[in-house]
């Protein structure tokens, strides 16, 4: 189905009165459908002493509305046979559900009724406050390695940059958030108008507008957001931090800022970073893991987000005595390497046949076709991208791999966090 996908699935698109984007894509192949309800709201629209909140807000999703009290969403879902799930961004928030196609009136009443008549109580948010800081303690600070990120966050940003913090925010802010704040959080980006919905699977377009019109239709109320300004000046760019964490090994992540998420260069930047870092045969693995034996894990991978994406090579070295200084020179060696296409070209044949079947697999399914169709309207106005997409990652070509890594992949202006022992300190 690779490049076929236009073949078999029609692209269908509405506007209800209130702003609410909608995007039908029919293929009745398999009796199932899958929604992808994303709103234009993440980390990036937090202020200081909210840090954390969307994600937070979030959990209180969950929590009940005026018709589907606290607990019972999930199991209405699961019920009728279906799941569903969510999860917050630097850039977004999506919730996702996939069920029966003869239940999908009873999913668009789920979603809309949490969109229309959200109601949380201070049970509910002091319920989900706790969650949320248990989660950043559990997945965050006792996880090893695991503020590295909240180190780039800060290195790689401004402190007036609202990149300048991660995803799950501060313990603080998240416990310290107050109903007012609940409120006003809903009330700005909870709207129609800010929100993008995509319907894919078995849904007649005819008979699922009709359902969509009956539960998301409102009153005309399109409103005025003020999200945070984003300036070149915020990225910070030479910066080189030292940590010391309850770790075995010493770990060095390098970063390097690329553009927004709307840029062409990123899928040549994923292609570089799955070159680089991803798999047994990767330049990294090769050379600091197999041929050198100072590192046991290595990667890479690209951070995308809608002003300023980052780009990430890591290695954890292989024994105590491996510095991050030694591990950090290899690294900017072999990135060097490929400035000037000194590598396999069988290496970028196989990595784009990779990406390109990950990628492939990943839209065969409702949800992963709603999920990306759902990213690309919300954010390029542009949902027939996903005709396109798998095609970007085979025009990729060693010229553009070396273009890229010489525009962006200058050691002066990488941001390096070295995550050491504690009892090397």
């Amino acid at each position: 189905m690779s490049f076929e996908l236009n073949k078999y699935v029609k692209i269908i698109r509405y506007k209800l009165n209130n702003g609410l984007d909608i995007v039908l894509l029919n293929n009745p192949k398999a009796p199932i459908v899958s929604m992808n309800l994303s709103y234009k709201v993440g980390s990036k629209d937090e202020k200081p002493g909210r840090r954390g909140f969307a994600h937070l807000f979030e959990h209180l999703m969950f929590e009940g509305s005026k018709h589907i009290p606290k607990g019972e969403f999930d199991k209405i879902c699961s019920t009728a046979g279906g799941t569903n799930n969510a999860y917050t961004s630097y850039d977004y928030t999506a919730y996702t559900m996939t069920i029966p196609s003869h239940q999908i009136e009873l999913a668009l009443w789920l979603e809309s009724d949490r969109m229309y008549n959200s109601e949380i109580s201070l049970q509910a948010l002091e319920t989900q406050q706790k969650v949320v800081v248990e989660e950043i303690l559990q997945t965050i600070e006792n996880q090893p390695y695991g503020r590295w990120r909240e180190h780039l966050a800060e290195s790689a940003y401004k402190p007036e940059c609202s990149y300048s913090w991660e995803v799950h925010g501060s313990k603080k802010d998240v416990a310290e958030s107050t109903l007012d704040d609940v409120e006003d959080f809903f009330k700005t980006f909870y709207k129609p108008d800010n929100a993008c919905l995509v319907i894919a699977g078995d849904c007649n377009p005819d008979e699922t507008m009709s359902l969509v019109e009956k539960y998301f239709k409102s009153d005309v109320i399109k409103h005025e957001i003020k999200r945070n300004n984003f300036s070149e000046s915020y990225k910070l760019k030479g910066a080189h931090k030292v940590t010391y964490d309850n770790v075995p090994l010493p770990a060095v992540f390098i970063s390097f800022h690329l553009g927004d998420f709307k840029s062409e260069e990123l899928y040549t930047a994923d292609v570089l970073s799955y070159m680089t870092g991803i798999g047994k045969s990767s330049e990294l693995y090769k050379n600091l893991v197999y041929n050198k034996q100072i590192a046991s894990q290595v990667g890479a991978f690209v951070d995308k987000r809608e002003h300023c994406s980052l780009l990430t090579f890591y290695a954890v070295a292989s024994k105590p005595l491996v510095s991050a200084d030694e591990l950090s020179e290899e690294v900017y060696y072999e990135l060097e390497k490929i400035k000037i296409n000194n590598y396999d070209d069988q290496l970028l044949f196989k990595t784009r046949n990779l990406l390109t079947s990950q990628m492939a697999n990943e839209i065969q399914y409702s949800h992963g076709l709603a999920d990306m169709v759902g990213n690309f309207t919300l954010f390029r106005n542009k949902p027939e991208m996903i005709f396109d997409v798998l095609g970007k990652y085979d025009s990729v070509s060693t010229e553009r791999i070396a273009n890229l890594s010489k525009k962006y992949l200058n050691r002066e202006e990488s941001i390096r966090i070295d995550v050491l022992p504690k009892e090397i300190s």
